[in-house]
C-alpha cells in the first residue's frame, strides 16, 4: 500500500513538473506570424506607425523619410526564409510588397533611399528600423535575411495584411 502511495505521489509529481514544462515551453509568440509560400517563407512582426522614420544609410549619412501629406509611414519587420529551394533571387524595390486591409485598400513599400532625404537631425529612434529590405538579395537553401520594410500609406488604410510579390506569392496577416 506504501509503495502504491509512492508511485502516486511520484507520478504525480511527474505530471506536476510536466505541465509546468508544457505551459512555459508553449510561449505563444503572437507578435509574429509565419506563412509558408511555394519557395520562401516570411515572418512578419506587427506594424509600427510613425510619422517620420530616421536611419543612418551605407556611408554613415544621417536619412528622414517623411509620408506624403496626409499619409502615414508603416515599418514592418520581415523575415525571409529559404528551406526549401537551392537558391533564391530576390530583387526587393517598389514592388516587392503591399500592405493594408482585406478590402482592397492598399500601398506598395517605398524605396528608403529614394524617399528620404540627408538630414542632420538626431532622432531618438535613429536607426530603429534598421536594416532596410531593399535591393537584391541572394538567399540559398538554409539561410534567411531579416530586415525592415516601410510603407507610405492612406491615414484611413488599417494595416492587417501583407501581400508578399517578390520570387513567391504570399499573403499573410499581420500579428496584432
Amino acid at each position: 500500500m506504501i509503495k502504491t502511495v509512492k508511485i502516486y505521489i511520484q507520478i504525480s509529481m511527474l505530471l506536476t513538473i510536466l505541465l509546468f514544462g508544457l505551459i512555459s515551453c508553449s510561449n505563444d509568440d503572437s507578435s509574429l506570424s509565419i506563412t509558408k509560400g511555394r519557395t520562401i517563407a516570411i515572418e512578419t512582426s506587427p506594424p509600427i506607425v510613425r510619422d517620420r522614420i530616421t536611419f543612418t544609410d551605407t556611408e554613415g549619412n544621417i536619412r528622414l523619410i517623411k509620408p506624403k501629406l496626409n499619409n502615414k509611414l508603416v515599418a514592418v519587420k520581415v523575415r525571409i526564409i529559404n528551406d526549401t529551394v537551392t537558391y533564391v533571387p530576390l530583387y526587393i524595390d517598389t514592388e516587392a510588397a503591399e500592405l493594408g486591409d482585406r478590402g482592397g485598400s492598399r500601398g506598395w513599400n517605398i524605396d528608403p533611399y529614394k524617399s528620404s532625404v540627408s538630414t542632420s537631425t538626431l532622432e531618438s529612434e535613429l536607426d530603429k528600423f534598421t536594416p532596410m529590405l531593399n535591393g537584391h538579395i541572394e538567399l540559398n537553401k538554409g539561410f534567411e535575411v531579416t530586415g525592415w520594410m516601410i510603407f507610405d500609406l492612406s491615414r484611413n488604410i488599417n494595416p492587417i495584411t501583407i501581400w508578399w510579390r517578390e520570387s513567391d506569392d504570399i499573403v499573410s496577416d499581420l500579428p496584432k
